[in-house]
């Protein structure tokens, strides 16, 4: 069909053109039969009505001079008027037929739902259209404007069933199928209803549904190497249509927009069978079909070491011993990172370290096969025999002793005097607790200062030390002599 105001093509089934926007005038195309079957009445009503008149002209000659004047006249208006009432009665006839045959194509009743729309009742319309759509149910233009009214009544349900009469019947064109089918497209990502959408043109199966399934539904994802039992590391890749995201799953459910995201390679190096499934979702939001396989790494990995002390607290000196699987080797790590074949090798056992610390152990095979990351935290802290009372006494004597102080009171040379006063317990790496002691001058009018002097006394054994830092802030001790 073509516009009338642009000319430009429009397809079957748009009630507006797409070139200039002009609304389409329906207007019926009468059958060949119907259209014939006026003709030859029209030619029938014309050819009586001009014998009617010859008659009439040759009578009149051939009366003219027997005939009184005034019942000529009389007789010529009485058949002029016959003449013209048959024509208004071929008028009436064609008019009637006119009607007929809108009722029968359908298109009177797209009229009055218009009409009805245009004045602001669009129930109506639908009544008209329904109506219309029982009548004349191969009418495609009526089935469209029965799904616009409900689209426009909110009536989204009613709308995509409208349309389903078409997509799901085989009396209708394919380019009118395919129409039904993006309306119902057009509806379902107007709502964000994709999962319909797949769920639809998933489960049809003619010639349109198959062509828009490639248009609107992802490929699934693949995934390579194939399923398959491995005895080395394998590394599991997965790809997709451009655009598209993909979500996977290990060992779980059904992968949605809610598990992980696909971004790099999918890494198998422990021994188990992994069952990988995996869904890519368009720029659309539809997902495709899952694809799944399963994957047994049987490479051997060597056993986990076997660590006989457990983490926790230690109030006495401990060794740390590990018991390697056979044939393995364990090595280890204490400053929190993953042990490897470069870092320290287990040989023989460990004194745990006094303070805080954390061992990573692990063991490799003769294939050279890890095992699992064995992990310990221990702290180790001899008893507190000494009372931080004690403690500062104590310092305060071997003060005296060496000559810094002039008495008990801390007074010093010059006059004021010293005050040690106990700050808090700090763990000193690999050397144990400590008290840590601040050393403060109060002058004679009773302000004081810090002199930035820090001891650390032993709290178990009440070693005195003077307290320092190094360059990476760490505690450092000297022993005070």
């Amino acid at each position: 069909m073509k516009c009338h105001k642009c000319g430009a093509y429009i397809p079957e089934g748009h009630m507006y053109c797409d070139e200039c926007g002009a609304e389409i005038k329906i207007v019926p195309d009468f059958e060949p039969e119907i259209e014939n079957e006026i003709d030859s009445t029209m030619s029938s009503i014309a050819g009586t009505f001009v014998k009617d008149e010859n008659n009439k002209k040759r009578e009149v000659q051939e009366k003219d001079e027997e005939e009184d004047d005034v019942y000529a006249f009389i007789r010529d208006k009485r058949k002029t008027v016959l003449g013209f009432a048959g024509v208004v009665a071929a008028v009436i006839m064609i008019v009637v037929i006119v009607f007929i045959f809108q009722d029968r194509n359908g298109n009177r009743y797209i009229n009055l739902a218009r009409e009805a729309r245009e004045n602001g009742n669009t129930y109506k319309a639908v009544a008209y259209l329904t109506e219309g759509n029982k009548k004349n149910p191969r009418n495609i233009n009526i089935i469209f404007e029965l799904s616009d009214c409900y689209l426009e009544l909110g009536a989204i349900d009613n709308a995509v069933a409208t349309l389903r009469t078409v997509t799901d019947s085989e009396i209708f064109t394919k380019d009118s199928v395919t129409l039904a089918y993006e309306s119902i497209i057009s509806i379902y990502k107007q709502s964000g209803e994709y999962d319909k959408i797949a769920q639809i043109l998933n489960e049809d199966q003619n010639e349109s549904a198959v062509a828009l399934r490639k248009k609107y539904i992802p490929k699934p994802p693949e995934m390579t190497p194939e399923a398959d039992t491995y005895e080395e590391f394998v590394s599991i890749e997965l790809s997709g249509g451009e655009g598209d995201v993909i979500y996977y799953t290990i060992n779980g459910g059904v992968p949605d927009k809610k598990c992980t995201v696909y971004r790099r390679a999918i890494d198998l190096s422990v021994d188990d069978e992994y069952n990988i499934k995996a869904v890519a979702v368009n720029e659309y939001g539809i997902s495709s079909e899952v694809v799944e396989n399963t994957y047994i790494v049987e490479k051997g990995a060597a056993p986990d070491p076997e660590v006989m002390e457990p983490s926790g607290d230690y109030k006495q000196n401990t060794m740390i011993v590990v018991v390697p699987g056979e044939g393995c080797t364990v090595y280890y790590t204490t400053d929190g990172s993953d042990p490897d074949m470069d870092s320290l090798e287990y040989t023989e056992p460990i004194p745990m370290p006094l303070g805080s610390s954390k061992f990573k152990f692990i063991a490799y095979n003769e294939k050279g096969n890890p095992s699992e990351i064995v992990e310990r935290e221990f702290h180790f802290a001899y008893p507190r025999k000494v009372s931080k009372e004690q403690a500062v006494k104590s310092l305060v004597n071997k003060l005296l002793q060496l000559d810094v102080l002039l008495d008990e009171k801390g007074s010093v040379r010059g006059g004021g005097r010293n005050e040690y006063i106990y700050q808090n317990i700090i763990e000193v790496p690999g050397a144990g607790e400590y008290y840590k002691i601040d050393e403060e001058f109060v002058r004679a009018d009773g302000t004081r200062s810090k002199t930035g002097r820090f001891f650390a006394i032993n709290t178990n054994d009440g070693s005195l030390n003077h307290l320092g830092y190094d360059t990476s802030g760490r505690y450092t001790l000297k022993l005070i002599k």
